[in-house]
């Protein structure tokens, strides 16, 4: 396992809701071999018969946070579905701040991951010189970003114009991407805030595209773990991000009391060896899951981007929207009396 010889202190915060899913054995074995990184996760599922001193379960409900988050926030949360929980992970350093007093940085990430060396990755070096470090490139990344826990970055959220409607909206609003994005790049462009976002450090090494960089196809052993690193066939990387096979990854082949020290990630489980290619009928069913899972989410993609446009043109810039409008209306009767330059 790697050293725990870093200065820094970082703990990534989880709330998780209804049952855990099928490779949640392979997120907890990677999470062990990352001992120098804490995780804290509110639930109501059963606690696994294990125990590793780096990650702590705190029984909790939904009541239970909407009550603390409204008592931390300062207004009513009344939060009815699991999914919303995903608008309030940048509120999760004030939301949660009597736990996790004792680090440097504080984070939120998803369930949906198996972790490979973070600080090969993200060392002290970077967490020094910066305030905010995202696993995405130039955006905030949902499922893993850290914030430096200090009351200003903490409640960096509120610098977004209209976060309490966002948050006390029922609709899921994507505020923890499209607003926190769009708000962190405008306050690092004035110098108000340091933020590292060079490039992706999440399922495929050197990419500069989101799209690819999230979307999963049919690949089989393409991802191998082990102990404590994550490769991409010969490339390291930090962690992979499964959102497109939620539905089709239906099996892990090791439980919470197995100790493999390493296992294969395909589309459809996750074995402790090389797989041959599912069964033709196995592969037709996680095919059809895994069609619906990209399509759902290329819509949510095209949401987020639409929503995050609407955020940065017309609510953070309305007089350069106006101004837009103003030339698309105007420019065709200027133009055709402009004087011939030919």
């Amino acid at each position: 396992m790697q050293s725990q010889q870093q200065r820094m202190k970082i703990t990534l915060i989880i709330s998780y809701f209804g049952k855990w899913p099928i490779w949640f054995p392979a997120f907890l074995k990677s999470c062990q071999y990352n001992p120098s990184v804490d995780w804290i996760l509110f639930t109501n599922c059963s606690i696994p018969d294990v125990s590793f001193p780096n990650v702590k379960f705190v029984p909790f409900t939904m009541e239970k946070f909407n009550l603390l988050a409204s008592e931390k926030l300062g207004f009513p949360i009344e939060l009815s579905n699991y999914y919303k929980l995903c608008d309030f992970k940048p509120t999760y350093g004030a939301i949660f701040e009597d736990y996790i007093k004792d680090y440097d940085f504080w984070g939120h990430c998803d369930l949906d991951v198996v972790w490979g060396n973070i600080r090969n990755f993200i060392n002290d070096d970077i967490l020094s010189k910066y305030e905010i470090v995202s696993g995405g490139r130039e955006m905030i990344s949902g499922h893993f970003c850290l914030y430096r826990n200090n009351s200003k970055i903490s409640r960096i959220f509120t610098k977004f114009p209209y976060y309490r409607a966002q948050l006390t909206s029922p609709k899921h609003c994507c505020f923890d991407e499209s607003a926190m994005t769009t708000t962190i790049n405008n306050l690092s462009q004035t110098g108000e805030v340091s933020v590292y976002w060079p490039k992706w450090i999440v399922n495929y090494p050197n990419l500069d595209d989101p799209m690819p960089a999230a979307r999963l196809g049919l690949h089989v052993n393409r991802w191998h773990w082990e102990r404590g690193k994550l490769f991409n066939k010969n490339d390291e990387v930090m962690y992979i991000h499964f959102m497109t096979w939620k539905k089709s990854l239906t099996a892990c082949s090791f439980g919470y009391l197995d100790d493999p020290e390493s296992f294969y990630i395909s589309y459809s489980h996750i074995g402790l060896s090389k797989s041959e290619q599912p069964a033709l009928a196995s592969r037709a069913a996680s095919l059809g899951a895994l069609i619906k899972t990209l399509v759902d989410f290329d819509s949510s993609v095209w949401s987020r981007r639409i929503n995050s446009y609407i955020i940065k043109k017309a609510i953070l810039n309305p007089f350069n929207t106006i101004l837009d409008l103003f030339k698309v209306i105007f420019n065709p009767i200027f133009n055709r009396h402009a004087p011939n330059r030919e």
